[in-house]
Formats: C-alpha cells, sequence, structure tokens
C-alpha cells in the first residue's frame, strides 16, 4: 500500500484541523518545558502543523499509512515521562499541564483513529483508487464544523498554558 493515499476532503478537513489544534497546543507547551522537553515538543508541533497544513492542501496527505502510529507518538512521550516520574534538572518532579496535555492527547487520538477507520475500510474494500469526492459545500461545511469543535477544546486549553497565561498577563503601557 502506498503511503500517500487519496483521502475524502471531509475527512481531510477534519484531520487537518485535529492536527493543527494538536500542534498548536503543543507549540504553546514547549517555552514551559525542560530542554530536552523543549525540544521534542517542538519538533511534535513542527511535524504536527506541516501535516496539517499538506493534508489540507492536497488529495493525498503525506505519509497517511503512517498516521495512525505517527499520531500516537505524543501520547506515547507523554506516558513514557508519567510512567518514569521525569524530573528536572533540580531534581523536582517535571508536571505538565494537564489540560493542554490531555486535550492534545485527545486531538492526535482522533487523528489516529479516523486515519486507521479510512486505511482499514479501503483495505476492506480493496480500494486505492480516488476518494470520494464531496461537494464545495460540504467540504466547507465540514471544515466549518470541525474548527469549531476543535477550538471549543483547544482554546481553553491553549489558556492553561505558560504562554497562555503570558498572553494574558500582558500588561500594554500607552
Amino acid at each position: 500500500m502506498s503511503n500517500t493515499l487519496p483521502v475524502a476532503p471531509t475527512t481531510r478537513a477534519f484531520l487537518a484541523v485535529a492536527a493543527l489544534g494538536a500542534g498548536l497546543l503543543h507549540a504553546a507547551l514547549a517555552p514551559g518545558a525542560p530542554l530536552p522537553l523543549l525540544v521534542a515538543f517542538v519538533a511534535v508541533a513542527a511535524a504536527e502543523l506541516g501535516w496539517a497544513a499538506a493534508a489540507l492542501a492536497r488529495d493525498r496527505p503525506p505519509l497517511f499509512a503512517a498516521v495512525p502510529a505517527l499520531a500516537l507518538v505524543p501520547l506515547g512521550i507523554w506516558a513514557a515521562l508519567a510512567t518514569t516520574g521525569a524530573t528536572t534538572s533540580g531534581g523536582t518532579v517535571l508536571s505538565l499541564p494537564f489540560l493542554p496535555m490531555g486535550v492534545a492527547s485527545l486531538l492526535d487520538l482522533a487523528v489516529a483513529g479516523v486515519a486507521a477507520v479510512v486505511l482499514r475500510r479501503r483495505r476492506s474494500r480493496g480500494d486505492r483508487e480516488a476518494a470520494p469526492q464531496s461537494g464545495a459545500l460540504r467540504f466547507v461545511a465540514a471544515l466549518a464544523l470541525s474548527a469549531s469543535a476543535v477550538c471549543a477544546v483547544t482554546i481553553p486549553a491553549l489558556g492553561a498554558t505558560d504562554a497562555g497565561i503570558a498572553a494574558v498577563t500582558v500588561h500594554h503601557h500607552h
């Protein structure tokens, strides 16, 4: 099976918006993390944001066959940190904000799940041809609904990150 499979536009809209939300959350978590974790957050965020843009722009999202596994990498990192009781260089236990990490994990899980369903359906039907096309109105509606749902969970989670807290506590002097 090819790594680049055609995906229905409405499905691509949801996948791209969910990956975008997860990428924004991982990027917002990076500044408050110790250096090794900061690098991991930036790398994951860059991958998610880049993939979201490519998935929305192209009929064949890159590495689509690997997306179910790749989308679970951030969850694995979080699980490994939680299980090992990772500590900072000062010897204190590293605590990541639960809400942003939980929402990013749920978004990544949604991307992995939807991609896996698409791949399984295609495999069971033997359908490797073009994805079913939907009208522009249906695509715009799917994009708007996906964006609204992802924003509803992402914006409050962004507010719970160090970057989000700093954004609302900035004082402007005129």
